[in-house]
């Protein structure tokens, strides 16, 4: 039962998001949400230019996560590794912990150990980047929603248990014998066991040059979900920006067990409609959740089609 679950435990979680976003669309009219997405078409060349961005923010945050070895991968292989990353972790139910391992086996011919110990710690440097983010982001809530607001104290809540778990993940990395742990379990990584300590070790304890990208990248997600937000109707100002970002970090976290949060961060942005303004405009508010993930999967096609081939190294 318990491997049975493993197996397809997480495609049911998709099914169980996509019928949750089959009820949002269809509860706020289906009329009204593909008008929402019809209205927003003419931002999407916007939109995906921010997607990129925060993109390749967290792609270039991942090559600091390398230390020194990042000078050992060629370009054109960092490349492919980035955009198959980013293409898993949008398409296919693995999500974000499918796509690092994805992105560690592309770099381990190249790096050995050392992929595996990046992406471990780009995962950390991602957390706390969250947790930093959810700072400005629980000030607006609080400001519009006042500081007993549910949405407030959830931004709160996501903030500190993600920088939480970031700052865990760094010191179990670190301080504990993963590699050995991991040989033992599954006597095929043996010859990786002494090599992966090792490199859980290196570098600094918190590698700031990448949490300072992944930072980065948060406040371009930031512009980019203020831009959702004016291209579905909605009123754009610099508080209102934050609030969308807040959303969207609360449906991520809330929905981390269901691939992409697929019908978590609608159901999200539907909940918290009145801190947008928009409680009486159902189909906008989920629309902004809609609107970028039809985004992320044109990016993850096109990532696919042209930079996802092998590179001749």
């Amino acid at each position: 039962m318990i491997r049975w679950l493993r197996r397809w435990g997480r495609w049911l979680l998709f099914a169980a998001g996509a019928a949750a976003l089959v009820f949002l669309i269809r509860d706020a009219g289906t009329d009204a949400v593909l008008a929402t997405l019809a209205r927003a078409a003419p931002w999407m060349g916007f939109i995906l230019a921010l997607e990129i961005g925060w993109g390749l923010c967290d792609a270039l945050a991942y090559r600091e996560s390398l230390g020194e070895a990042k000078h050992h991968v060629p370009l054109a292989l960092w490349w492919r590794s980035s955009v198959t990353a980013y293409a898993v972790m949008m398409l296919l139910p693995a999500g974000r912990a499918g796509a690092e391992a994805t992105r560690a086996a592309i770099l381990m011919e190249h790096l050995g150990p050392r992929s595996i110990a990046a992406a471990a710690r780009f995962q950390a440097t991602v957390l706390i980047a969250n947790g930093l983010v959810s700072l400005p982001c629980a000030i607006a809530v609080g400001l519009e929603m006042g500081a007993s607001s549910p949405l407030t104290w959830l931004v709160i809540g996501n903030g500190v248990g993600t920088s939480l778990l970031g700052f865990v993940i760094l010191q179990v990395a670190r301080h504990s014998r993963i590699g050995e742990s991991l040989a033992r379990r599954f006597p095929a990584l043996q010859r990786l066991s002494g090599g992966l300590d090792d490199a859980l070790r290196e570098g600094a304890v918190l590698p700031l040059r990448a949490l300072s990208l992944a930072f980065t990248g948060r406040l371009v997600q930031t512009m980019q979900y203020g831009l959702l937000l004016l291209a579905v109707g909605g009123t754009l100002t610099f508080q209102s920006a934050w609030i969308a970002e807040s959303i969207h970090l609360v449906g991520a976290g809330l929905g981390d067990l269901v691939p992409n949060a697929v019908g978590v961060t609608e159901g999200a942005y539907r909940l918290f409609a009145p801190a947008l303004g928009l409680q009486d405009e159902p189909a906008r508010a989920i629309g902004i959740a809609l609107v970028a993930r039809l985004g992320q999967v044109v990016l993850s096609l096109l990532a696919l089609v042209f930079g996802g081939r092998r590179p001749r190294i």
